[in-house]
């Protein structure tokens, strides 16, 4: 793997002050960012211009955490579920993966891993049945 692709963890823990997860890190070395056509998962690469903006995850942790109670401070926010309106958090310190409103947080999936892979399967259902 080049130096660039093993300085994307890098660049997020730093930022976040935070150790990744294994299958996050995993995810940001393979991906870097997931674009996918129903569903986006933030992350990190070296297309991202502004670390602080839509869709890195240090700008989206940052500009979520200053305003909900809710996040903690080993959390870092992977994407945004439209249909349920609320942030979906990884916690760095237990791995598990939670949605986040300002009113509950909720553990959807005990890993990053598996949580990405339902992410995946849910789009490749949405496309089968919009055919």
């Amino acid at each position: 793997m080049n130096l660039k692709i093993n300085r994307r963890v890098e660049v997020v823990e730093s930022s976040l002050n935070v150790v990744l997860p294994i299958e996050y890190s995993t995810f940001i070395k393979e991906f870097g960012i997931y674009k996918g056509k129903y569903f986006d998962v933030y992350g990190y690469d070296e297309s991202i211009e502004d670390i602080e903006a839509y869709p890195c995850v240090v700008g989206m942790t940052h500009s979520y955490a200053k305003d909900n109670p809710l996040i903690k401070s080993q959390d870092v926010i992977i994407h945004f579920d439209e249909y349920l309106n609320s942030i979906v958090a990884l916690n760095c310190q237990n791995g598990c993966v939670y949605n986040i409103d300002f009113e509950e947080r909720k553990e959807i999936s005990p890993s990053f891993a598996k949580w990405f892979k339902k992410l995946q399967v849910l789009e490749t259902q949405i496309d089968k049945s919009n055919i």
